[in-house]
């Protein structure tokens, strides 16, 4: 198995998550054929289905995804709160992203 750290390659892509008509800018922390992990200034409920947007290889790409876990900001020691999104159905252009990141497949 793959270590967990090699993962952590792009910190500094952006990735937004859409929470009903809110839009929230975040960090993504790490990826994988089935989702990502992100900072994120805001706490986003575990279970609930949320938007993902990423731009991937020059490409918007939206996805649909599902709150797996969450920091609440503030009890971390940087306070920034971290969210795990399952990403439903992940697209081509997702899981190509994440092989050629994570180098792992679905």
């Amino acid at each position: 198995m793959k270590d967990r750290d090699s993962r952590k390659k792009d910190e500094r892509k952006e990735v937004v998550v859409k929470d009903n008509d809110r839009s929230f800018s975040c960090k993504l922390l790490d990826i994988s054929a089935t989702g990502i992990s992100v900072a994120i200034g805001q706490f986003i409920p575990t279970f609930k289905e949320i938007g993902v947007v990423m731009e991937l290889e020059g490409r918007t790409v939206v996805m649909k995804g599902c709150g797996r876990w969450s920091i609440y900001p503030g009890t971390s020691r940087d306070k920034m709160g971290k969210l795990g999104i399952f990403i439903m159905q992940p697209p081509k252009e997702f899981l190509d992203y994440a092989e050629k990141i994570a180098n792992t497949k679905a």
